[in-house]
């Protein structure tokens, strides 16, 4: 597939015969009839992931979790049975967790199984002088802090979809929250992962990362988004709670000036957990709306946080004199703590989207020498690939940031659709395929932390070369040489694959 051809969601899945029951009866013989749905029900109880795509799809009554069987599991050994059926029949299967995506990647667009992780919650281990844990991946992010919290531990993982996110979700799509500044995005919190590959076997990758044990096998897992194996259960690191938090915000002539402090901060290794650059409309019409502190223009929201006061304080302070330095003014530190309070409230209405709007953020990722092209030539892009008469807004903020370089999280919004389905896609594609090829021209990586899914699928190659997209063919050629697993997603479909199974026999 290449970046010119038509998402996978503007084509239709060839349909065959399919015997849902036959399928449906040899899950239950592993599984129980309790945890195993098929037909309508199947897929009314699994409507699909949190994308505007998944949603739109479903009001024009065009689905795009076309599931025929859900598969429930508990354990890793049900996971296996269920894997060695399915490459038996030649069955795809999509892994799903929480469902909280927003690229349409938990979708189960070619039928077969949909496996519902989310019965496999148990925390395995944790090991509090190591400050280890290995836990299940259909643990709820938020469910799993909150334990720690009991325990004055944290995983310091929190994405905005903390609520509803899965472990393995946020490891299928190498996800990120709002600390990554300072602990990292969630590539870093995993140590160890036990994957399930798709003729069943079970493996159970080395414990400690970066090991000299050859290749690092448990990084090629995260962000493979269900295609190469099932992730089961990881390993992950953790923190104690910290023990004092300092809060700070700053406003900017420009923007230009509050990326020149956020990479003078992290080149010369102050770290704060928190680091949220606001451009000018994002301050005003989304910032302001939840903290309602007058702002003006370009803002900059950092906190510190830490086991040691001391520190912590003395790490604020150098961030101010970088933030003053470049010209900034310091601003009331409540802003900062009122966002941090308030922090998830962006993702329930009011201020959350809903339909008929149309909605999508493109995060993209620069190093420092080419951000700000990155981000003058995405937003430009984004304005200019629709008629203005539809009233497109594009807020943007940088809200994680690396020692090499940052990200631009724009979102766009049109406050009302086409009525045409169809139509509504023309408008949503148009504008992520200005932004997607704007960001690759300008040097910048097409995704930061929201994963690849349905929407950017057609843009791998663009941004891999051709020889790349041959040697990720060939890595799910040896791990799925049947592509059981989400065939199709990240473009790895083999040439004249069809989209469904071959008929089931009837039990």
């Amino acid at each position: 597939m290449s970046f010119a051809d038509r998402p996978s969601y503007r084509t239709a899945a060839p349909m065959t015969d399919f015997d849902a029951r036959a399928l449906a009866a040899s899950l239950a013989e592993i599984l129980g009839s309790d945890r195993v749905l098929h037909g309508p029900e199947a897929r009314r109880r699994h409507p699909g992931d949190m994308s505007w795509l998944t949603y739109v799809h479903a009001q024009h009554g065009r689905p795009l979790n076309g599931q025929d069987v859900v598969a429930s599991p508990r354990t890793t050994r049900e996971v296996a049975d269920i894997l060695k059926l399915a490459a038996r029949l030649k069955v795809p299967v999509t892994p799903a967790g929480g469902a909280s995506g927003v690229q349409g990647a938990a979708n189960a667009t070619c039928g077969g199984i949909l496996l519902d992780l989310r019965s496999m919650t148990r925390v395995r281990n944790l090991d509090r002088r190591s400050l280890t844990c290995t836990v299940e991946a259909g643990m709820i992010v938020k469910t799993f802090e909150e334990q720690l919290n009991a325990q004055g531990l944290s995983f310091t993982h929190y994405p905005a979809s903390a609520e509803w996110a899965s472990i393995g979700g946020c490891v299928a799509a190498r996800g990120s929250g709002v600390l990554s500044t300072k602990y990292g995005t969630i590539q870093d919190h995993v140590l160890s992962a036990e994957v399930v590959l798709s003729d069943g076997d079970v493996v159970q990758l080395p414990a400690l990362p970066r090991h000299g044990v050859g290749p690092e096998l448990t990084q090629l897992f995260v962000g493979s988004e269900g295609t190469l194996g099932v992730v089961t259960a990881v390993t992950v690191r953790l923190r104690h709670l910290p023990a004092h938090r300092k809060f700070a915000a700053y406003r900017f002539d420009d923007l230009a000036h509050g990326i020149e402090a956020g990479r003078r901060m992290m080149t010369s290794g102050v770290r704060p957990a928190v680091m949220r650059l606001y451009d000018r409309e994002a301050a005003i019409h989304s910032l302001e709306r939840a903290v309602t502190a007058g702002l003006e223009g370009e803002t900059m929201i950092v906190m510190f946080d830490g086991d040691h006061p001391t520190l912590v304080d003395a790490e604020a302070a150098v961030c101010r004199d970088i933030c003053v330095g470049e010209g900034a003014r310091e601003l009331r530190a409540g802003i900062g703590e009122s966002w941090w309070d308030k922090r998830y409230v962006f993702y329930y209405p009011p201020h959350a989207p809903q339909l008929p709007q149309i909605w999508c953020t493109m995060d993209v990722a620069a190093d420092f020498t080419r951000i700000e092209a990155v981000y003058r030539n995405v937003t430009r892009a984004m304005r200019e690939a629709v008629d203005p008469s539809w009233g497109m807004t594009v807020k943007t903020h940088l809200s994680h940031w690396y020692d090499w370089g940052s990200m631009i999280y724009p979102r766009f919004g049109i406050p009302k659709g086409p009525d045409d389905l169809d139509a509504a896609l023309d408008l949503h594609d148009a504008i992520v395929r200005a932004a997607t090829l704007a960001a690759i021209e300008a040097g910048g990586v097409i995704n930061d932390h929201h994963g690849v899914g349905m929407r950017l699928a057609p843009f791998l190659e663009q941004q891999f070369g051709p020889a790349g997209m041959r040697l990720l063919r060939r890595i799910k050629h040896g791990l799925d040489p049947d592509h059981v697993l989400c065939p199709g997603k990240l473009a790895l479909r083999p040439e004249g694959q069809g989209a469904r199974p071959a008929v089931i026999p009837a039990a």
